[in-house]
């Protein structure tokens, strides 16, 4: 049994400077309420003079060789090995397409699902133990993918938001939802800074450290992104207190089983249909572009998450499952009111929206449940809030 990874005490979110900001809608982005969001059969909807969503897929446009998508499923249950994703060996043959993110079967509407990636050959680690696989094999993918800052089009050839028409009142309105919704991705991502250096400190295996080498990276250079993004738009604004609480019990929890259970299985997941919503709504924008660029990169944190879990589980005894299990009772209800709060640019949005907030929030707390049976836990315990 491999030691425990045991959390510094030190302070953390005491003061205002450290606390964490809002993901939007636990996985940093707010989306539907922006611009309302539709279901499967809906063409576009719209509220007063707010822009409408239309149902097209939004282009991508991530200058790389890949394309990655809400969410995916794969490795199936009879599958033992380590991988998150479904077939990881196609990671190794040239121009195959694969599903990134690795989790149960399971059905989302089609604005969710994780498109596919066509991918170069991606070389596998000649010396390593073969249960690490898939943490590598994540490790490579998202080294292939890299992108840099200056890589967004910054240069004005593009608005950084979506612009309002009207009286500068109604402009100024518009802004501020914006605005808004920018601020949550940036408080989750100084959240995430964290989070992914604590991971990158607590792991004892070599393969998973040269991952999480990489999500410190990312991390930050989507902290940096959010901060050039919301300096054009008015600044800072308000911060999620429930985001708040769900970042401080992820940076200190004890168990490294529970930090990666908590962030990368369950929190990087949630969070990715809420940048393909964001980027729908937003379309031609800087905030599209960077959007588009993320969901690619927490689609690859949520499979390494999901591979490197396997591993650890696989020789973990029934107290630290259980522990797994009562993490997921205590962050449920904290992780529900944080889908359902809204600063006050979008109190209006959010009260017309409040119905389809509530059933999105249920099928998003059955997919964790979900996820969590994938990974052999014993899920018959776990309580979901009422929606």
């Amino acid at each position: 049994m491999r030691d425990r990874y045991q959390v510094p005490s030190q302070k953390r979110l005491e003061c205002a400077e450290a606390q964490l900001a809002v993901v939007v809608e636990a996985r940093r982005v707010d989306a539907f309420h922006v611009l309302l969001a539709m279901r499967s059969d809906e063409r576009v909807v719209g509220v007063g003079r707010l822009p409408a969503i239309d149902h097209e897929v939004p282009a991508w446009r991530l200058g790389v060789a890949q394309e990655l998508g809400a969410d995916v499923a794969a490795a199936l249950p009879e599958e033992r090995g380590p991988l998150a994703l479904r077939p990881v060996h196609a990671l190794e043959l040239g121009g195959i397409s694969y599903h990134l993110v690795a989790e149960d079967e399971c059905d989302h509407p089609a604005e969710d699902k994780v498109r596919r990636v066509t991918a170069e050959a991606v070389p596998a680690e000649p010396e390593s133990r073969p249960e690490y696989a898939g943490v590598l094999r994540f490790y490579h993918l998202a080294k292939h993918q890299e992108w840099q800052v200056d890589d967004v089009p910054w240069g004005g050839e593009i608005p950084f938001v979506p612009e309002g028409k009207g009286t500068p009142e109604r402009q100024v309105r518009r802004r501020d939802i914006w605005r808004s919704v920018i601020m949550q991705q940036l408080q989750a991502d100084v959240f995430a800074c964290e989070m992914a250096s604590q991971l990158l400190a607590a792991a004892p295996d070599p393969e998973a450290r040269l991952y999480y080498a990489t999500m410190v990276q990312d991390e930050s250079r989507h902290t940096e992104a959010w901060l050039r993004l919301i300096g054009q738009v008015g600044g800072e604004g308000e911060r999620d207190p429930y985001l708040d609480e769900l970042a401080h019990m992820f940076l200190e929890a004890d168990l490294l089983e529970e930090k990666v259970f908590l962030m990368q299985v369950f929190f990087e997941r949630l969070i990715i249909p809420r940048f393909r919503l964001i980027a729908k709504s937003s379309r031609g924008t800087v905030l599209e572009d960077l959007c588009n660029r993320l969901a690619v990169d927490d689609g690859i944190h949520h499979g390494a998450g999901m591979a490197y879990e396997r591993v650890l589980l696989e020789s973990a005894g029934k107290k630290v499952k259980q522990r797994l299990v009562d993490a997921a009772n205590t962050m449920l209800p904290i992780f529900a009111k944080h889908v359902l709060w809204r600063p006050k640019a979008r109190e209006v949005i959010g009260t017309l929206m409040e119905a389809r907030d509530r059933e999105r929030l249920r099928e998003e707390l059955n997919h964790g449940v979900r996820l969590a049976n994938s990974l052999g836990l014993d899920v018959s315990d776990v309580r979901l809030p009422a929606g």
